[in-house]
């Protein structure tokens, strides 16, 4: 069974226990947490990818990290994982029932990539804009990446629109490449 499928099938089972036991809000939180952890502390997804370290070790140090932060269904759901030796896709299972919580809930997620820090208008122009096209409520993930040298690069599900100079730069670049202009003075 390939990782994507074992990663939807956990996750749609926690999302099933925690909906029917009242809890979903809380558990999303959990996972949440879980994900900034992982994607946070590089030292610790390492730790817990790894195929050297013993599920025992894994297991302890997961207890000790989230043990009383987050919801006993939440903890006994990472210590089942690591019982049957999916520690390693933590991350992969975490994403997953996050994206299912946010399909449940009608949020879409948009990433603006931008060459700088967004003005609190600009921000919420892109947001109203794209929730205007999906209909739904979107969730916005801002990353800086001054390679773009200016305007941004949005990504919404599948859909990606380039408005970076960067970009531009490129296809201008190709164009001037295949020009083959020659006068005839």
């Amino acid at each position: 069974m390939s990782r994507n499928a074992v990663a939807y099938r956990y996750a749609k089972s926690l999302m099933t226990v925690a909906r029917k036991q009242d809890i979903l809000e809380e558990v999303y939180q959990d996972m949440l947490l879980v994900k900034n952890t992982l994607e946070e502390n590089k030292n610790f997804l390492d730790y817990i990818e790894s195929p050297i370290v013993k599920t025992s070790a894994k297991l302890e140090i997961a207890e000790k990290i989230f043990s009383g932060k987050i919801n006993e269904l939440s903890l006994n759901f990472l210590q089942l994982l690591g019982k049957n030796g999916r520690e390693g896709s933590y991350r992969k299972i975490v994403k997953r029932f996050v994206f299912l919580y946010d399909e449940i809930k009608g949020i879409e997620v948009a990433k603006v990539i931008s060459a700088k820090e967004l003005t609190d208008d600009q921000f919420n122009r892109i947001k109203m804009q794209v929730a205007k096209i999906t209909g739904k409520i979107i969730d916005m993930e801002i990353e800086i990446d001054s390679k773009l040298i200016g305007g941004f690069i949005l990504k919404v599900g599948d859909y990606k629109y380039d408005a970076s100079v960067k970009r531009s730069m490129e296809r201008l670049h190709r164009e001037f490449k295949g020009n083959l202009y020659i006068s005839k003075i």
